[in-house]
């Protein structure tokens, strides 16, 4: 089983120092407001994904008068750490530095919900294409060989297109975008073949009073009934005019509809949070159905915008996959079952 078991926190956030020995299973974080319960869940997240949630600006998460936070963690009996000071953010797996978040990644798959979670449907499409690209990163393994050259590729043709470089200066990164980008636009299209099934169903034990009929819509980020290629020379006066590559997979975006209608619209406010932790179920179980072991889950402030009977069944769904979670209350009576969780009290 995938584990998380233990935290530790230096000078991060209001934390001087936190260590905690987290269960398998259930794992509550209770304490009033401001007490730093989000800040443990950022700093889980940060490890996971070198990102925070919170804060485009690292340097917030260091303590008040200090100068490095860190955070380290055990799973699965590999050492994970991350470290930033005011200049640098540093990386350790085993005691060993490391040259890429993707290396800490692959040894801590964690999702999260959060009461913004809803985001993922209302705003524009880099959340959902995020969603996408987490599903890509974990159950394809060559994913991250497409999708580094393809980024580095796209970042120098819009360097170039910018500079209002030639013509020839601008396509002479087409290759490696047409060959990369197609390449993920396929993995993208498989992956979501593949969480459909099980993202129906937890819709179904979810949201049992929504009977209208759930479709998923893909778009490329190119016209449809063209290749790459042909987006990319049909695309070219346009590049040059905006000076940004404007056709790829990154303006691709996937869009969830119940009855052709768009789930932010079909949905009401919580029934989109409980849509969007369908959504994660799904991809937590393609990833155990591909590796054989469940992911961590994350859970900021449950009972917002959730019922009682509503959290009580998406804890009792977390229980039955087996996956172990990080939930944060400010009350233990709003976490049914809690008097079973391993409990932070802060």
């Amino acid at each position: 089983m995938a584990r998380l078991e233990q935290l530790a926190l230096t000078n991060f956030r209001c934390f001087e120092h936190l260590n905690w020995a987290l269960a398998p299973g259930f794992n509550a974080v209770l304490g009033a407001n401001a007490a730093g319960k989000t800040a443990i869940v950022e700093a889980l997240w940060l490890l996971a994904t070198g990102r925070s949630f919170r804060t485009a600006r690292l340097n917030q998460v260091i303590r008040h008068q200090q100068n490095q936070a860190v955070v380290f963690a055990q799973v699965e009996g590999h050492r994970l750490g991350w470290s930033r000071t005011l200049q640098a953010t540093t990386l350790r797996l085993d005691g060993q530095s490391v040259d890429t978040q993707a290396q800490l990644s692959k040894k801590l798959p964690l999702q999260l919900l959060t009461p913004e979670s809803h985001r993922l449907l209302e705003e524009g499409p880099r959340l959902r294409r995020q969603y996408l690209d987490w599903g890509g990163f974990y159950h394809f393994s060559d994913f991250m060989a497409h999708w580094r050259p393809w980024r580095r590729a796209l970042k120098q043709r819009n360097q170039a297109l910018r500079l209002g470089q030639p013509l020839q200066a601008v396509q002479v990164w087409d290759g490696v975008l047409i060959q990369h980008g197609a390449a993920l636009d396929v993995l993208r299209r498989a992956y979501l073949e593949e969480i459909l099934p099980p993202l129906q169903r937890f819709v179904g034990a979810l949201l049992p009073e929504v009977t209208a009929s759930l479709s998923v819509h893909y778009r490329s980020g190119w016209r449809q009934g063209l290749t790459l290629a042909e987006a990319l020379q049909e695309s070219a006066p346009r590049d040059r005019e905006q000076r940004t590559t404007t056709v790829g997979p990154h303006r691709a975006d996937v869009r969830f509809r119940f009855d052709g209608v768009d789930a932010e619209v079909a949905l009401s406010r919580g029934q989109q949070k409980l849509f969007v932790c369908a959504l994660l179920l799904a991809q937590a179980k393609a990833f155990q159905q591909r590796h054989g072991r469940p992911v961590v889950m994350l859970i900021d402030d449950l009972p917002a915008e959730l019922d009682a009977d509503h959290r009580a069944h998406l804890l009792a769904l977390l229980a039955e996959q087996g996956i172990q979670h990080v939930v944060t209350a400010t009350d233990a009576a709003l976490l049914p079952g809690v008097e079973q969780a391993n409990t932070l009290q802060l």
